[in-house]
């Protein structure tokens, strides 16, 4: 048997990992036949922008940002800012400032006080006018000569529902409230940056449940299910990516995101299956 690494949700638990005691879950086929709602908005694509023209400096590349020089940008960038995508930023910006005004800026940009006036007025901005935040609470400036390489995310999409119904049998968990983190740092130089998570037993810290556990129902009939998916194999490659998408029955979309993980070695199925011979050499891919 082979314990598996199980991941939790910011709203959901995942389970990230190394294989339970059967390789991959039961077929498909064997399943109530689900409707697959279809999303109903268009993909969004980049928009181009125009960069400044440099200054007459050459640009020396490095160490931060800043060091390759920033000047601002010209008064069209703002019309780059469109509602939908500034009212969802603000949204992302508000839950993100506790970090902000802490963290250290590897950019050179900025500092953590310098977070802290905007996050002050998201703290009571309408969320529905993130354009006109943006605008007063932040400076549009271009890095260098304005080139850059953007690197994307993938989110998977998968069918789920919040609520149990035929056809939607896989669990999402909410993070259990026994799991635990500790820091081994604190007790160590030796041990910094390394973390162990597991639960308190009496008198005891002890590991948490393995997959096989969780699955098995170590976690059931608790109120811990947020959601319930589909597709078990589906639901596996969104715990892999980290987040994703449940598109529900109605076509309305719920959003899950990672939050932890019961403290298990990671073990990658792929190489799990080549290692029994159910995968051939160059199929150790999602698709295989």
């Amino acid at each position: 048997m082979v314990s598996g690494l199980r991941t939790f949700g910011l709203v959901a638990l995942f389970m990230l990992s190394a294989c339970s005691t059967r390789i991959v879950p039961e077929s498909v086929s064997q399943r109530p036949p689900v409707q697959r709602p279809t999303a109903s908005k268009p993909i969004m694509r980049p928009i181009p922008s125009t960069p400044v023209a440099p200054s007459a400096a050459p640009l020396v590349a490095g160490p931060t940002a800043r060091s390759v020089g920033v000047m601002a940008a010209p008064a069209s960038a703002a019309t780059l800012l469109d509602k939908q995508s500034a009212d969802r930023a603000l949204k992302t910006f508000k839950i993100s400032c506790p970090s902000l005004i802490k963290r250290s800026d590897q950019s050179g940009l900025t500092r953590a006080d310098d977070w802290k006036p905007a996050c002050a007025a998201a703290a009571s901005w309408k969320m529905d006018d993130g354009v006109t935040f943006f605008m007063q609470n932040f400076e549009m400036v271009q890095i260098g000569d304005g080139k850059s390489l953007a690197t994307g995310y993938y989110e998977p999409e998968i069918a789920g529902s919040r609520e149990k119904r035929p056809g939607y049998d896989v669990p999402v968990y909410a993070r259990p409230p026994e799991l635990r983190e500790i820091d081994l740092g604190q007790f160590s130089d030796g041990l910094k940056g390394k973390k162990i998570r597991g639960k308190i037993e009496g008198d005891t810290f002890v590991p948490f449940a393995d997959r096989t556990g969780i699955e098995e129902g170590a976690l059931a009939g608790r109120g811990l299910e947020i959601a319930w998916a589909a597709d078990p194999v589906e639901f596996f490659f969104l715990q892999v990516q980290g987040s994703g998408r449940l598109r529900q029955p109605d076509g309305s979309v719920m959003r899950i995101g990672y939050d932890s993980q019961n403290g298990r070695d990671y073990t990658g199925i792929g190489k799990l299956m080549k290692d029994r011979g159910l995968l051939g050499p160059g199929q150790s891919s999602m698709q295989g």
